[in-house]
């Protein structure tokens, strides 16, 4: 992973591909777009179970190895002009899941990126100011965390991923502004312990297993179905800016634009307790982007992959698919509408 401010970013956009036209056409307009879903299973911890994976300072040296492992492959792939497969397999060491996924996607688009973004991603990064969250009779622990130098805040969960040791599997931004807080403390017991929540255990009107489907229907239908019940945030309004221009553009007549939810590829659901009553969770999320041409144009123009499409795929098509897994954080409160906090996607294949 890069530095959290590049990427918790308040929406996640693709390219959309340009068009080889035929005589009269109009030339391509690489335009952005994107964002995902997904859904997840867990067990409820076991009543009886007051212990938790790791105590608080264990937790804070998990963290301080995970910034020097992933400084150091950030370093060491922006020294180079093509994906770092050395830095690749060091950065697995300390990540996992949707996470994993998606640095895995920087690192195969590397050559696409400038030699600004380069020095950039290079960049060491560090958190300060630290606060774990444990909950009782689970595999996995929570940081808040704030970046020095940026002021950004999010959260970060480490999991023991396939029992191969600790790995951070999810980065979510607390919110779209520096000034991002929890939206209640996390509730803990008297050992400090915080308290698991059942993806399936519903709070006020969706369970932590149910979110997903409510983001992703604002790329698929523009938010008229599942989409209803959650309320207006920064990310669904920027899902929705993508639905409703999608088709907004000089190509439209030749080739059309969709959305398809997809499982996420990783779909673990990591949820807490909060103090007012209210959930907190962490959810997998992922998408399909279609670019497709129309069919009268099958035999006379191809859609041309932009430059991030065609490091998966560069020959023309008359179709291009482009897949997007990420992450989201989100607020489930015992009444009102449950509320996305932030959003994280990449596309991390095009077909």
């Amino acid at each position: 992973m890069g530095t959290p401010p590049r990427h918790h970013i308040t929406c996640a956009l693709a390219t959309a591909a340009a068009l080889t036209l035929p005589a009269g056409c109009s030339p391509p307009d690489n335009r952005d777009d994107p964002h995902n879903t997904p859904r997840a299973t867990t067990t409820a911890p076991a009543a009886s179970a007051r212990k938790g994976a790791v105590t608080r300072d264990e937790a804070k040296e998990i963290l301080a190895r995970y910034v020097s492992v992933n400084n150091w492959s950030n370093a060491m792939q922006g020294r180079s002009t093509s994906p770092s497969a050395q830095a690749r397999r060091l950065l697995a060491a300390v990540e996992g899941g949707q996470l994993l996924e998606q640095s895995v996607a920087d690192y195969k688009t590397w050559r696409t990126r400038t030699v600004a973004e380069r020095k950039k991603y290079a960049a060491p990064f560090y958190y300060v100011e630290p606060v774990v969250y444990v909950p009782a009779g689970e595999r996995w622990f929570a940081i808040e965390v704030k970046v020095d130098r940026t002021g950004w805040k999010g959260l970060l969960i480490f999991d023991q991923a396939d029992d191969k040791g600790w790995r951070n599997v999810a980065t979510v931004a607390l919110g779209d502004k520096k000034s991002a807080r929890l939206p209640a403390p996390v509730a803990t017991d008297r050992a400090g312990l915080a308290t698991a929540v059942n993806p399936a255990t519903r709070s006020g009107k969706l369970a932590p297993n149910q979110v997903a489907d409510a983001f992703e229907d604002h790329f698929v239908t523009g938010g008229t179905g599942a989409g209803q019940v959650l309320a207006s945030s920064a990310s669904t309004r920027a899902a929705l800016k993508i639905y409703k221009e999608r088709n907004q553009n000089k190509d439209a007549r030749v080739a059309t634009k969709s959305f398809k939810q997809r499982d996420a590829r990783h779909q673990q659901i990591y949820a807490l307790k909060l103090r007012d009553g209210s959930t907190l969770a962490v959810v997998p999320s992922a998408h399909d982007q279609h670019y497709v041409l129309k069919e009268e144009f099958f035999l006379r123009a191809k859609i041309v992959p932009n430059k991030e499409e065609a490091v998966f795929n560069p020959a023309r098509r008359i179709a291009v698919i482009d897949e997007f897994q990420g992450m989201l954080l989100a607020h489930l409160p015992t009444g009102g509408k449950p509320r996305i906090l932030s959003h994280e996607f990449r596309m991390v294949d095009s077909q």
